[in-house]
């Protein structure tokens, strides 16, 4: 995996976790426009890791899929077999 892509698959990770941390405190501080801010900056920046890593480098997950003719979920090697 490319330096590239692994920049990409940690800035979905860290905006995701900071989402699910962020819903858990809005869930009981449902009025904090700060914080609400932040969730919708992070959401941002997840969705922009998403459309970019499944550009370049394929789909993220089966949802993801878009090409109308080939299932392209994995089609290449799984992320534990490396580069095989």
């Amino acid at each position: 995996m490319c330096n590239e892509e692994m920049k990409l698959w940690n800035e979905l990770r860290t905006a995701s976790f900071a989402m699910v941390e962020l819903q858990l405190y809005l869930d009981t501080h449902c009025e904090d426009a700060d914080a609400m801010a932040l969730y919708h900056q992070y959401h941002a920046q997840r969705q922009n890791a998403m459309e970019a890593l499944n550009l370049r480098y394929g789909p993220v997950t089966p949802f993801d899929v878009t090409n109308p003719v080939k299932w392209t979920w994995v089609c290449g090697p799984w992320p534990w077999e490396g580069e095989a």
